[in-house]
Parts: structure tokens; C-alpha cells; sequence
């Protein structure tokens, strides 16, 4: 077991109001994290802006460089070379375990914050965290910190003659700090906005970011804006959507690059089949008919 305490940053999109919600945490070794952190820095002060989120990509451009060069950071220097991991947790609101009547939003929302760091924890092998999520006054940090703290790093084996356990079998989780923290003073929470925020985009816009992208094609080619809104002059919102598509795309092409197992043309949304992979985008699906979301 390695002594090291690990870090680990998150952001939300699409809470509470939208059919896809999505939670996104950025994890490793606070040095490399730290590392990671002073390269997001220098992005934001080379194009003199002061926060990346994806929700304000639109048609400026310092705020459309910035993001993708958080992009090739964290995928190049980080992600490629297992320093980091970026774990996207996605789920729809219209599925047999969230259309239920009476659900509570806020109690789901803990539970998947809940499984997503349990995952991420696992992966990485480590019992010892500090959590800095994006602040959030409505969620009860406390409590999932306790949850977690309960849990054991390995799963409780199945086989109930086992007479000895393994040292690591009975290590709980350690989640010694937990910071609501404010974004605009984080890159690394911005870092989280961008993934929690390319892979909600994805499932509400995925079929038109496919057929965009096709048209594209060749990245010196024009761009072909009645794609989009069927003139010849873009407005703001179509130049929005079109610099999303852009980076969606750009950031899918630097994971086929790197062999990091990310798809997207499949199911025409970002996800990951193997999600061992530094970038795991684990679009949620219930388990059985008893897996259900909390109810008021």
C-alpha cells in the first residue's frame, strides 16, 4: 500500500434541471496534480482569462484557446502517461431508475458523487484522499464523507468460509479533508467543468456533433455553418455550439492518438468501454429492477 494522500477535484453539469446530469473528478498525487496545475495557470494567463467552464465556450476566442490547451495538458503530459485520471460519471433522468415518482434529486446526486469516488479510489489503490469539490451549498459534504469513510477499500468477498482477511481487505477510506472550493481560484476544478461538461453536451447533442464532425472532415477545409442554422452568417449560438463540436472533436482525436480508449462515434457519445482507462466516461445504466434513486 502506498503512503502517499491522494487529491481529488470535481465539478457537476446538468444539476438539477436537465436529463443528463454528470459528475467529473480529476484524481492522481497531489505533486503531479500540482504539476497539472501551473500548466492550467500559465493557459488562463497566456489568453487573459480567469476561468475555463465549458458552458461559456462560445464565439470567444481567448476562452476557446484555453480550453483546448487544458485539453492537450491533460491528455499528452498527464492522462497518457497514467499521472492523472478523469473519471465522468453520467446519468439519465429518464431512465427505469431515475423516473420515479418523488425523486430526490439532492440525495441522488450524493449517491452518485458516493459511487464515482469509491470507483475512482479503488482504481487508484489508495485509502488516504483530500476531495475538493466545486462549492456547492446545497450538498452535505459531511455525510458523503462519512459514507466513505465507512467503506472498505476492496470489496467484501463473496466466499463466507475465509477465516483470514488480507490486511488491504480491511483498510477503510480515509477522505482526511474535503474542501468545497471556489473554481474561479481551482483550474483543476475548471478541468472537471470541462469533462463533466463535453459529456452531458455529447448525450443531448451527440447525432448533430457526429454529423458535423464528418462534415468537417478535413480540418483546413471551411467549416459549413448551415449545418447548424441554415444561413450563411452564424449567430452567437450556433458559433457556440460549432467551437463545442470543434472541441469535442479535437479532444476525441488526441484519445485515438494516445490509445486511450475513449469513443465517441459508436453511440455517437463520449464513453469509455474499458474503464481502467485514465479517462473513463461511465455513462451509468441500472443495475436490476430494484436499483432505484432515493425518494423524498
Amino acid at each position: 500500500m502506498k503512503s502517499e494522500v491522494f487529491s481529488v477535484y470535481s465539478d457537476e453539469s446538468g444539476t438539477f434541471h436537465c436529463r443528463y446530469q454528470t459528475i467529473a473528478l480529476v484524481s492522481g498525487q497531489e505533486a503531479m496534480l500540482s504539476q497539472l496545475r501551473k500548466l492550467l495557470k500559465s493557459a488562463l494567463n497566456r489568453y487573459g482569462v480567469d476561468e475555463v467552464k465549458f458552458n461559456e465556450i462560445g464565439s470567444h476566442s481567448p476562452k476557446v484557446k484555453a480550453a483546448r490547451e487544458f485539453l492537450h495538458h491533460a491528455v499528452r503530459k498527464f492522462a497518457r502517461q497514467v499521472k492523472m485520471r478523469i473519471d465522468v460519471l453520467v446519468w439519465d433522468t429518464q431512465d427505469s431508475r431515475h423516473a420515479i415518482q418523488g425523486r430526490n434529486d439532492l440525495a441522488n446526486l450524493e449517491h452518485m458523487y458516493y459511487k464515482v469516488l469509491t470507483y475512482t479510489a479503488r482504481r487508484w489503490n489508495q485509502t488516504e484522499w483530500n476531495f475538493y469539490p466545486d462549492k456547492n451549498s446545497q450538498i452535505h459534504w459531511g455525510e458523503i464523507a462519512n459514507f466513505l469513510n465507512r467503506t472498505r477499500l476492496e470489496h467484501p468477498k463473496s466466499n463466507l468460509l475465509t477465516l483470514f482477511k488480507s490486511e488491504e481487505e480491511n483498510q477503510l477510506f480515509q477522505f482526511r479533508s474535503v474542501e468545497p472550493s471556489d473554481s474561479l481560484q481551482e483550474p483543476l476544478i475548471q478541468l472537471a467543468d470541462l469533462f463533466a461538461g463535453m459529456a452531458r453536451f455529447t448525450r443531448e447533442e451527440g447525432e448533430q456533433c457526429i454529423q458535423w464532425l464528418e462534415s468537417w472532415g478535413n480540418k483546413n477545409q471551411p467549416l459549413l455553418p448551415n449545418l447548424l442554422c441554415g444561413k450563411d452568417e452564424l449567430d452567437e449560438t450556433s458559433k457556440a455550439k460549432q467551437n463545442r463540436f470543434q472541441l469535442v472533436g479535437e479532444f476525441h482525436d488526441l484519445c485515438k492518438q494516445h490509445k486511450l480508449g475513449v469513443s465517441l462515434r459508436d453511440k455517437k457519445y463520449l464513453w469509455t468501454p474499458n474503464p481502467t482507462n485514465p479517462i473513463n466516461f461511465w455513462n451509468y445504466e441500472p443495475q436490476n429492477k430494484y436499483d432505484k434513486a432515493p425518494i423524498r
